[in-house]
């Protein structure tokens, strides 16, 4: 993060003062409060959660200001959800909020693949959720928002129109041409979404990770604020200005205190860079507005989370009414302009358009590009009622009803889904404070087509059971998705609960009836290998189990992670488990090939048995 530096006492009264101010009892106010925005808050994180402070800190998350939003929705690699479910974490209670997003890539921490679980996020989000909210934002897990100051923000602006609000980065302007909002927090407009919506469903080309840096592609690497930036610069969607009448910011970066007193100004840092003058004014007293909207990075450099710093910032934030937000940001309303910036202060010269008449042509982000070379596409994105949406050629897994796929369906237009027999109906909901029904019907919203939020999850046959085992009902009978078949052991001794239909797959505790597994931890070494925690690792299954070290061609079928190309490596290496047979199955990624990694040691403890298909 940025350098900072001692504050002052003005400081300090300002903090007193922001306080003071939202911890006073308001009584009742002349006049209505005007109707508040709907807000949906999608947060990305990697799944699944075993550090004890995330999970502290995620509940601590919904029960503050996530309590005070319309919609929240977590986004989680969509094969790690399958893979890991809450339950086994003692998350039961977050599984709702929990929005599975299909990916390509892995997204493990080592990798970071933020953006492309960030695009297909928003894609995600049109789709299933572009009637349920008027405005829609992006958070952070260690952001803090204050919900109803940005309703009450929101509300002097018109959802119909684009915006694209938040703290708006300068620092890639000279170089790329592109000016963003931090991912800390960002909020899309009902209709930016629609148009954003309608640009990714068109197809993203995938490229290497530097390659046409910030413009809208399918990338791997992180930096999803940047790229988010290009792809709605490319559209004509600039950042637009949040700061208050003072100049001060009302989505901040850092915890109130870093603001306050320890922000010290390097005009080449990433931060400041390019801000000039309206930078300068931000050092401490002048940081913040009195009516923030965002606060984050409540955690460690070790990535512990301050677990009462969210219920602390609702109980200094939260004693408002809603109408008296609402008046106090009349008095000091959101613009509605572009981001501020000084044209006589910066160093290099921009069209009427914003574009930076870079000295050295590069890989810039044009404003307005792909809707120049997608000249069709203008009268959808104007009007939206001359647009029409396509089923899908492919309708999901299940679906049956009067949809034909590959038909066209005019604005405003829906057709109505069921499954088919042998499936399961499962209605996701959008709100997991609520739980209301989704639709179950496609519907043409402006050339963005809008999916059911209705699952067809299919029934189980229940195959013959593993050795020493029985199941309930008997091999050849049905049960439907999440139902329960109960498995008896011949030995009474034995004690297996239950397995359980997931999507057409059997799943249980082998425990028991197949007696005792084992964990095999492997040592591994290797030339170059450093990436953390993979020196060891540990597989739950036999005794004896082998395993050894083999390439894959990338992006083979047996080629777990398929990113290796992108870093110019036509192999991947893994970790196999050598059948009796001589089968080698893939049971642990490890890395490109560049590098050379070897197996140098072997040890064998009792463990539980884990999850397994019994299929």
């Amino acid at each position: 993060h940025t350098t900072m530096a001692p504050g002052g006492l003005k400081a300090q009264a300002v903090l007193l003062a922001l306080v003071s101010f939202f911890g006073t009892s308001w009584g009742a106010t002349d006049g209505s409060a005007q109707a508040k925005p709907r807000l949906y808050v999608g947060v990305p994180m990697n799944w699944p959660i075993e550090k004890e402070s995330t999970k502290i800190n995620l509940r601590s998350l919904i029960n503050s200001w996530g309590s005070k939003v319309d919609v929240l929705r977590f986004y989680v690699h969509e094969k790690q959800l399958a893979l890991h479910h809450p339950a086994d974490y003692g998350l039961e209670d977050i599984e709702p909020y929990l929005e599975p997003i299909p990916m390509k890539r892995s997204d493990r921490l080592v990798e970071r693949n933020i953006w492309e679980k960030m695009w297909r996020g928003w894609l995600n989000t049109a789709r299933k959720y572009l009637n349920e909210a008027d405005w829609f934002m992006k958070a952070d897990i260690d952001t803090f928002l204050v919900a109803d100051n940005i309703k009450a923000f929101l509300s002097h602006l018109d959802h119909r129109k684009t915006h694209y609000l938040g703290h708006a980065l300068l620092h890639e302007w000279d170089k790329f041409n592109l000016v963003f909002n931090s991912g800390v927090g960002y909020v899309l407009s009902w209709e930016t979404l629609r148009r954003y919506g309608i640009r990714l469903s068109q197809g993203m080309e995938e490229v290497e990770v530097q390659a046409k840096k910030y413009q809208c592609y399918d990338r791997g690497g992180p930096l999803e604020d940047p790229n988010t930036g290009g792809c709605l610069r490319e559209l004509g969607i600039l950042a637009g200005d949040t700061l208050d009448s003072e100049g001060r910011q009302r989505f901040n970066l850092f915890r109130p205190r870093d603001l306050l007193f320890n922000m010290k100004y390097i005009p080449e840092d990433w931060y400041w860079k390019n801000k000039m003058s309206i930078g300068v004014k931000q050092l401490g007293a002048g940081c913040c507005s009195p009516f923030p909207l965002a606060w984050h990075n409540f955690k460690s450099g070790k990535g512990v989370f301050d677990k009462n710093a969210f219920f602390e910032l609702d109980y200094i934030f939260g004693s408002q009414p809603y109408e008296a937000r609402v008046k106090a940001f009349a008095l000091d309303p959101p613009s509605g302009n572009l981001f501020q910036y000084r044209r006589d202060e910066i160093s290099f010269k921009v069209d009427d358009d914003l574009n930076a008449l870079l000295e050295k042509h590069g890989p810039d982000v044009k404003v307005g590009r792909w809707l120049k070379e997608h000249p069709d596409m203008k009268p959808c994105f104007e009007t939206g009622s001359d647009c029409p949406c396509n089923i899908p050629e492919q309708l999901p897994q299940g679906f049956a009803g009067d949809c034909v796929p590959g038909s066209l369906l005019s604005h405003g237009q829906k057709c109505e889904v069921k499954c088919e027999e042998g499936y399961s109906e499962e209605v996701s909901t959008y709100d997991g404070h609520r739980g209301l029904p989704g639709p179950r019907h496609f519907q043409c919203v402006g050339g963005m087509l809008t999916y059911p939020r209705l699952a067809c999850n299919k029934d189980c046959v229940i195959p013959n059971p593993p050795a020493h085992t029985n199941f309930i009902p008997a091999p050849g009978n049905t049960v439907k998705h999440k139902g329960k078949v109960e498995v008896k052991c011949f030995t009474d001794s034995y004690v297996v609960p239950h397995a359980e239909c997931k999507n057409g797959r059997l799943f249980g505790r082998l425990q028991g009836c197949l007696g005792q597994c084992y964990q095999t931890t492997l040592v591994l070494h290797g030339e170059r290998y450093t990436q953390p925690g993979w020196r060891e690792v540990k597989i739950v299954g036999g005794e004896n189990d082998k395993f050894k070290v083999i390439k894959v061609p990338t992006g083979s079928e047996r080629d777990p992670i398929k990113n290796c190309q992108m870093f110019k490596h036509d192999h991947q290496l893994v970790i196999v488990k050598v059948e009796e047979s001589g089968e080698e199955k893939v049971v642990f990624p490890l890395c490109c090939a560049n590098q050379e990694v070897h197996i140098t040691s072997r040890s064998v403890t009792k463990a539980d048995c884990p999850n397994e298909f019994f299929t």
